[in-house]
């Protein structure tokens, strides 16, 4: 009956969330926001909303909209490099996995040398990092609240697992409006993404009593709207149910 169970983000759960980013900028004093995204999600209109609330924080905001699927470590260190010469108070990353997983790395070598392959491993990260908003645009990966990151390494062409209390966001802002245009195709994976990690959960032998009440509700959520919500998009019921859940079985709270 020994466990621990915490996660290192603070989640801000509901319709318009992402639309508060620039409230939460403003809050902390936020002049120089990092903004990190991906191409598609951006050219999709889904930081729109997220840049226009930083602006009117007011905050001055440079956005860096070169990750790709499984970020590469070169990639972040040029986005590092091009943080470091602009100097942000804070980074705010939006999109699924990959650009969350680029947020926190950049992040990482924002207040921690390069490169970033050192940091391979956990506890690795020594120096603390500065604030971090992530924005999902999808329900699988749950980025958003894992002190994880997965960065592809060039020289060895495999994935890196960074992890340690300094490598999670501080702020997750998980609303399901980012989610109603997501093909169907999209909506169906992500969603199934989810339901294998809460039924990961409850079957791991390292479960605990939070993870496994957490893991069945996520489990009933998901499995009675996927369907719905991958053959009608626009159902906020549906998505609410599938977005409200984390890795590990958690439900965002």
């Amino acid at each position: 009956m020994n466990f621990m169970f915490s996660i290192p983000s603070t989640v801000f759960f509901g319709s318009g969330a992402a639309k508060s980013a620039g409230e939460k900028a403003r809050a902390m004093g936020a002049k120089k926001v990092f903004l990190v995204c991906d191409k598609g999600v951006r050219a999709a209109g889904l930081v729109d909303g997220v840049l226009a609330g930083l602006q009117e924080a007011p905050a001055e905001v440079l956005v860096f909209d070169e990750v790709e699927p499984n970020p590469l470590d070169t990639t972040i260190e040029r986005a590092a490099g091009l943080a470091r010469e602009f100097g942000p108070d804070i980074i705010v990353a939006v999109g699924g996995g990959s650009s969350m997983d680029a947020g926190k790395a950049v992040n990482i070598l924002l207040t921690n040398p390069s490169p970033i392959n050192q940091y391979a491993g956990l506890g690795m990260v020594k120096n603390p990092t500065k604030t971090l908003i992530c924005v999902p645009t999808t329900a699988g990966t749950a980025s958003e609240v894992t002190d994880f990151t997965i960065i592809t390494d060039t020289k060895t062409v495999k994935k890196m697992v960074i992890g340690g209390p300094f490598v999670g966001p501080t702020i997750a802002l998980v609303d399901p409006e980012m989610t109603v245009n997501l093909p169907p195709a999209i909506t169906a994976s992500t969603g199934l993404d989810a339901l294998t990690h809460a039924i990961e959960a409850y079957v791991s032998t390292n479960a605990m009593i939070p993870t496994d009440c957490m893991a069945l509700k996520a489990i009933e959520l998901i499995s009675a709207n996927i369907v719905e919500a991958t053959r009608n998009g626009g159902n906020l019921a549906a998505r609410e149910a599938i977005d409200a859940r984390q890795p590990d079985g958690r439900v965002r709270l």
